[in-house]
């Protein structure tokens, strides 16, 4: 492992770009399925009529009112599905546990133009290195410089990037970070934590051997991630559908050495019936309600109004208009997923979301700006589906990248591979505010912002405060020391 070198030229800046750049994910490229496990209708209804009684994998008994998806499974061997659903069951009937949402942002997301430093010297020292990709510091987006909003209680330390916060003349909604910040003092309605300048020493530019790291809580390749061990010690045996990876891909973080977990398609299926945008529950309620005037017909519309009647539950497992706010985009597509899975009750305690291409190495304006407004809009309508669903004082959402950018633009209007990542941590249970000090702009390491917080502070806070468990049994090297706030707490949440 190399630190990051310090370029002298222009040359030298554009040869920090690599050819892994559009790739860097945390998928496990290594991870093989042993089984697909159907998601039942049923599941996310709480099996009206029983866990189905299975000899192995009967499909049929399964989806005979309709599958959701199909998870693959990564386990020592295949599982028999009956099993799975009835230790999911258990678990959901066991006192409700709290749970967590990784959400990873590809490519090395710059934090110095989301969370503007305001310090006077900070400041100045941001402005001369990006004269042209600099936020104006407190002040409306105008004449084509986008502003910024001062972040409530760091003493205008900080400021929000405008297209991160609510207002239709910052990113158009009226929600965002502002929102989820609140006060900042960590107190009710301070609800979203900043981590500045989280990543690890030696600084390592590389996204393959960064992820690797952090992905494994580690500082060095392991074959299990972080909370694939804390799954190995703490989770269930027998049940995948306790750690998730959203997408086609089992994520880095959840690989375990025992522990079955699972990935599911981003989106599932429609939980009504529909013609042309139309339900039509009702209807075909209406149908199987009358009289048959035979045994094969009586069958038959027995389990049209089993179905619907599984359709009708769903319906209050998936709010219909609960999540008017999510903007449209692949982001929004997997936190609805997420929040459907964290709420059906089947032992769900992690899921993990790939999202974004944040290596802005030219015109970083153009290619982050509408995806910060995306992310914060996105955070705050999941915030506020959760809330809905009645689950959101148990789930905690952490926002993370692999490094943060250079401090200063390259000759393309971008920002190369750097030190120093921002962290976001939200929710109600959240300890809001600065939850680490913010690095000296002015005193650079290498052309990088140091690092303030050491990711894997974060990640034993995230398992001895929230998951529950000893972080020295699941990070090698730990205990670290805790959180650095300027409040002076030491803890990540309330």
């Amino acid at each position: 492992m190399s630190d990051i070198p310090a370029p002298e030229t222009a040359t030298e800046i554009h040869a920090l770009r690599c050819a892994d750049c559009a790739r860097a994910d945390s998928a496990d490229p290594d991870a093989r399925p042993v089984d697909m496990l159907p998601i039942p209708v049923d599941a996310l209804a709480g099996f009206p009529d029983g866990v189905p009684q299975t000899r192995g994998h009967d499909r049929r008994q399964f989806v005979r009112n309709g599958v959701l998806g199909f998870a693959a499974v990564y386990a020592a061997q295949a599982l028999n599905w009956t099993s799975v659903f009835e230790a999911a069951v258990a678990e959901a009937a066991a006192s409700p546990s709290n749970q967590l949402v990784m959400l990873y942002l590809n490519g090395g997301m710059d934090g110095l133009n989301c969370v503007v430093p305001g310090a006077t010297a900070n400041f100045d020292a941001y402005r001369t290195a990006r004269p042209t990709l600099f936020r104006d510091l407190g002040v409306p987006s105008v004449a084509g410089r986008v502003g910024s909003t001062t972040a409530p209680g760091t003493g205008g330390q900080l400021a929000f990037a405008n297209p991160m916060v609510s207002g239709s003349g910052n990113n158009g909604d009226t929600k965002g970070f502002d929102t989820l910040w609140g006060d900042g003092l960590g107190g009710l309605g301070s609800d979203l934590a900043y981590l500045p300048g989280m990543h690890f020493l030696p600084a390592n530019g590389s996204h393959f051997e960064a992820t690797d790291y952090i992905f494994a809580g580690n500082l060095g390749r392991l074959g299990t991630g972080w909370l694939g061990r804390w799954l190995d010690l703490y989770g269930s045996a027998t049940n995948p559908l306790q750690a998730i990876s959203i997408g086609s891909s089992l994520s880095k973080q959840i690989r375990t050495a025992a522990a079955p977990v699972c990935s599911v398609p981003t989106t599932f299926g429609n939980f009504r019936f529909s013609v042309g945008g139309t339900n039509v529950n009702d209807e075909v309620g209406r149908l199987a309600a009358i009289p048959a005037a035979t045994p094969g017909v009586a069958q038959s519309r027995s389990v049209f109004q089993n179905t619907v009647n599984v359709s009708n539950q769903l319906g209050s497992t998936v709010p219909p208009g609960a999540n008017p706010d999510y903007p449209a985009g692949s982001l929004s597509d997997r936190l609805k997923t997420a929040a459907t899975l964290l709420s059906a009750n089947l032992g769900v305690k992690i899921v993990t979301i790939d999202w974004g291409s944040f290596d802005t190495h030219g015109d970083q304006a153009a290619a982050m700006d509408p995806q910060i407004t995306t992310l914060s809009r996105a955070l705050a309508a999941f915030k506020n589906d959760l809330t809905a669903r009645g689950i959101e004082q148990r789930v905690a959402t952490v926002v993370f990248t692999e490094f943060g950018r250079r401090v200063g633009e390259n000759g393309s209007i971008g920002t190369d591979h750097g030190a120093g990542g921002p962290c976001f941590v939200m929710g109600s249970a959240v300890r809001g505010g600065m939850a680490g000090n913010h690095p000296n702009v002015a005193a650079l390491m290498n052309g990088n912002l140091g690092v303030t917080t050491d990711f894997r502070t974060v990640w034993q806070a995230v398992i001895g405060e929230w998951l529950g468990g000893d972080p020295t049994r699941v990070l090698p090297g730990a205990p670290f020391a805790g959180l650095s706030r300027p409040d002076g707490q030491t803890t990540l949440f309330k």
